[in-house]
């Protein structure tokens, strides 16, 4: 025998749509980009907080087009600017979107690349874009690690795993240093280099961030050099890579050298390009042989 229980109405309280659908997962490409500077190694940081340029990946694109669209917005010639790109790894940190209350832990894919030699000129408007993670200025990695200039406890991570990164993989392929010099036309001195990126900020600033910046169509991509170097040269290169204390042994480098066998030995000395008034020593050139990468 069975009885009918009586039915009880129980109103369930509606849950706000953002509680009963689950977080959309935030991903970010950090791209660190690296350049040589007279002889030595520079980062490229924004403004502040200090900290490597940053884009958040959107869904309708990859991370690879969130690293090129980075590049293309911060480099002039960007497509032919970068000479190594590599993957460094990934984090999770605390970001908070620009221009929207979206905030939270999000994954970082950091991503490292090298600029060709002469290529480490800015676009002349990044002064004036709205958006801070593009105000931007080059850095040398030598402040960064002897603590003069210092780093949000977030942002030191990114910056050591891309410069690990770079720095194993110059261990690893020391022809990433011939190919750079190969590569390479001149090596300006410091100060012509900063004066210049001071006149690049100075030609937009009354212009409006919106407004097209007609005149880049004007300017001609570096010189590229002829495949001529030393290696004298190829050594102060690969040392511009490390933090001065590090011990290298210059012999054992000097046969890896030569031991990647595209080196062809010409009947002629040169001093070091940029360093021509400051060291009156010459040394054998080469001919870097290229090969297609």
């Amino acid at each position: 025998m069975s009885t009918t229980l009586p039915r009880t109405s129980i109103t369930i309280p509606a849950q706000p749509t953002r509680e009963s659908v689950p977080r959309r997962l935030i991903v970010t490409a950090s791209v660190v980009i690296f350049a040589i500077r007279d002889w030595s190694l520079w980062m490229l940081l924004r403004d502040g907080p200090w900290g490597p340029p940053m884009r958040l990946v959107l869904g309708s694109e990859s991370v690879a087009d969130a690293v090129d669209r980075t590049t293309e917005v911060l480099l002039m010639w960007p497509t032919k600017a970068p000479l190594i790109q590599l993957k460094a790894g990934w984090l999770e940190q605390q970001v908070y979107v620009w221009g929207s209350t979206e905030q939270g832990t999000a994954v970082s894919l950091i991503h490292s690349i090298l600029l060709r030699a002469n290529h480490d000129e800015l676009r002349p408007n990044l002064r004036t874009q709205p958006v801070p993670s593009l105000q931007v200025g080059w850095t040398p990695v030598m402040e960064i690690e002897s603590g003069q200039r210092r780093l949000d406890p977030d942002v030191r991570p990114v910056l050591e795993m891309a410069l690990h990164t770079l720095r194993s993989q110059v261990q690893r392929d020391p022809e990433i240093v011939l190919r750079y010099l190969a590569d390479m036309s001149t090596m300006p001195h410091l100060s012509t280099k900063s004066d210049d990126i001071d006149d690049w900020w100075r030609q937009d600033t009354h212009v409006p961030p919106a407004k097209d910046t007609g005149h880049l169509r004007v300017l001609k991509e570096p010189v590229i050099g002829n495949g001529v170097l030393t290696l004298a040269e190829a050594a102060l290169l690969y040392r511009a890579f490390f933090p001065a204390d590090e011990q290298i042994d210059l012999s054992n480098l000097r046969r890896r050298f030569l031991a990647i066998n595209r080196l062809e030995p010409l009947d002629e000395e040169r001093p070091v390009r940029g360093r021509e008034l400051d060291w009156r020593r010459v040394s054998r050139a080469y001919r870097y042989q290229y090969q297609d990468f």
